[in-house]
């Protein structure tokens, strides 16, 4: 009988790691799938309110993903100056998350409200120092960070959205960022005006920044599908950060360049 038990014991634990194996095999198949159908196809659900990729189910996935990412210790790559927003850990996270094109390049500061003064316009004029994919980061005066990666240059065009599905919205509340990437319901990636910068839309921003970057707001976005990415729907601001992502070759004389104002950039 103890033999008989034993080996029926045995059987169910096994069952069970076998299901628990296969829950996590298709939330990963699932995310996996949404990101390269995506990647493939920019223009796939755009405006579709339906079952493709931005199901719930992929969403919820993708959560289940992100809250479950392990704290990674990556070699990082150089960083021209410390940031007063984002932790080795926050950065290590958030650079798991950044495109491959992008990783292994260096970070570089463009703009920064403690360094270059409290401005909306200075910091859509120093995204012009370095265009592609730069990672856009809030504090508020409660201690969360969150923030997005946008497509620099940051112009102001009122009402046309600009940016790629390679964008995403974090919020970094408990210590682990989670990345909210585009659901494919809509194309409201960057919103930029004279008066304000917004990430997200479809009923209301994931994120908004009002233009004299003192205060700002956060809600749930169809485009992200992300919940409230602060500790509470409106927020002061405490500092904000732009960083590009700079080739190795050009890294140096690029430093150098943000370091000072040039006609071309600053007029």
């Amino acid at each position: 009988m103890t033999t008989k038990e034993n080996a029926k014991k045995k059987s169910l634990f096994s069952r069970g790691k076998q299901s628990l194996g296969k829950a996590f095999y298709q939330a990963a198949r699932i995310g996996g799938f949404r990101s390269q159908s995506m990647k493939g196809n920019p223009d796939m659900a755009v405006g579709d309110g339906g079952d493709s990729m931005g199901s719930r189910d992929d969403g919820i996935a993708l959560k289940i993903l992100n809250k479950s990412q392990p704290s990674v210790d990556l070699n990082l790559p150089e960083i021209s100056e410390p940031s007063l927003l984002l932790s080795e850990k926050t950065r290590s996270l958030l650079y798991s998350a950044l495109p491959v094109i992008i990783q292994g390049r260096k970070w570089m500061l463009l703009y920064s409200t403690w360094r270059h003064g409290i401005s909306l316009a200075t910091l859509y004029r120093r995204s012009m120092i370095w265009p592609g994919l730069s990672l856009l980061v809030v504090g508020d005066r409660k201690g969360a960070t969150f923030g997005g990666l946008v497509e620099a240059p940051l112009r102001s065009t009122n009402k046309r959205y600009q940016g790629t599905i390679d964008s995403f919205v974090f919020s970094n509340i408990s210590g682990n960022p989670l990345i909210y990437r585009p659901t494919g319901k809509n194309r409201y990636f960057t919103l930029c005006s004279t008066n304000y910068l917004a990430m997200g839309g479809g009923g209301h921003f994931a994120l908004y920044l009002d233009g004299d970057l003192l205060s700002g707001s956060s809600s749930s976005s169809e485009t992200y599908d992300n919940p409230c990415l602060a500790l509470s729907e409106e927020f002061d601001i405490k500092e904000v950060e732009l960083w590009g992502f700079v080739y190795a070759s050009k890294y140096e004389e690029m430093v150098a360049l943000s370091r000072i104002e040039t006609p071309g950039i600053c007029h």
